[in-house]
């Protein structure tokens, strides 16, 4: 018989394995930044790639909500770096199965992109357009600041009975590693 300590053990290596066999379904390609009128503003470009059963959930009705989390941080030599900002934005991509269309709504502006195909919903959902990072002056621009960008299907925000097989199964864990850029003026 299994010992609780050896049990354990199994569990750690299986979930450990999971993890290294499942690829990141979201990468970020590309972030630019600008500034106008004294904002600083970024546009981004992120490769999503469904899994079976998030494509099989938005066919079916449910939707998915991507959040797109975004910090400037100032690098330090002798101490951890400092958030100076933090940002979360997030979308909504659902299908409309009386029209057969699919929507792709931004939260925070409510700006709604109707598309005929999961596939060109999916490419929408990525091209992040005008994202507002903060006045250039609250951000003090002269100093060396990294900002950051990861993305990752929100599970937290699927129904209720869909939530514990999200949380198990690596097919629902779409996230990006941090991609990294240099801020300037």
């Amino acid at each position: 018989m299994l010992r609780p300590n050896r049990i354990l053990l199994v569990l750690c290596c299986l979930l450990v394995w999971m993890h290294a066999t499942h690829a990141d379904q979201i990468l970020i390609t590309k972030v630019s930044g600008e500034i106008i009128d004294h904002f600083y503003f970024v546009d981004a470009e992120v490769l999503i790639e469904l899994s079976d059963d998030a494509r099989d959930a938005v066919e079916s009705g449910v939707p998915l909500r991507f959040a797109f989390d975004f910090q400037v941080i100032r690098p330090r030599k002798l101490m951890w770096d400092q958030q100076v900002l933090a940002l979360r934005r997030s979308y909504r991509l659902e299908r409309h199965a009386l029209a057969n269309k699919y929507v792709v709504t931004d939260l925070v502006s409510q700006k709604r992109t109707v598309l005929t195909s999961i596939e060109d919903a999916v490419e929408a959902l990525g091209r992040l357009e005008n994202i507002t990072l903060g006045k250039v002056k609250d951000l003090i621009l002269e100093e060396a600041l990294t900002g950051r960008l990861r993305g990752q299907l929100d599970i937290e925000a699927l129904p209720a009975p869909l939530r514990p097989i999200a949380y198990l199964s690596p097919s629902w864990h779409l996230k990006s590693p941090w991609h990294q850029w240099t801020l300037s003026r």
